[in-house]
Order: structure tokens, then sequence, then C-alpha cells
């Protein structure tokens, strides 16, 4: 009797601890809003753990889009796509600002 209850009691931490982590570092999809400051906060505290639980939950959530599932983006997803567009449009800008009227680079 006591095994299953330590074995019901190890099972139901897990499952609720996962979930909650996954929220908690901003890599579970966003069915709904969340607070921003709490997901900077976890990912600020445990910078580890985010990034090896984002590269985890994004490669898993990329196989099951590509098989045509819809999962909405979670919001560290949302966060690396407005830095990678950010940063292209400053290289941009960059070569704009570098190259003369004529063509030609400047200095």
């Amino acid at each position: 009797m006591k095994g299953t209850i330590k074995t019901i009691l190890a099972v139901t931490i897990v499952t609720t601890m996962v979930p909650g982590w996954l929220y908690a570092s901003g890599n579970l999809p966003s069915f709904f809003p969340r607070d921003e400051r709490i997901i900077a906060a976890i990912n600020a505290s445990y910078p580890k753990f985010a990034g090896t639980t984002f590269n985890k939950t994004h490669q898993i959530f990329e196989s099951l889009r590509n098989a045509g599932i819809r999962i909405p983006y979670t919001y560290n997803e949302r966060l690396t796509k407005i830095t990678r567009i950010r940063n292209q449009v400053i290289r941009i800008c960059d070569d704009i600002i570098a190259t003369d009227k004529g063509g030609k680079k400047c200095l």
C-alpha cells in the first residue's frame, strides 16, 4: 500500500512540475497570454536550464509543425524570431549607411 502511494505521489509531482517549468520558462505554446516578467525572471535565474528546455521543446514543436499539427509559437520562439529579424534590419541599415550613392563603400 505504501509503495503505491509513493508511486502515485511521484507521478503526480512529475506531471505537474514539467508543465509548470515549461510554462514558467516560456517554452509552452501560448494558448493564453503570459506575464513576461515571470518568464524573464525564470530565464535569468536558470539560464542553462531555460536554454536546454528551449532547445528540446523547439525541436519537438518543429517536428510536430512539420507533421502538420498546428501549434502556436512559444514566447521564447517569438523572441528569437524578433531578434533574428532585428539583426537582419540592422545589417541592411549598416550596409546602406556604408555604401554611398555611387555604389562604392564609404571608408
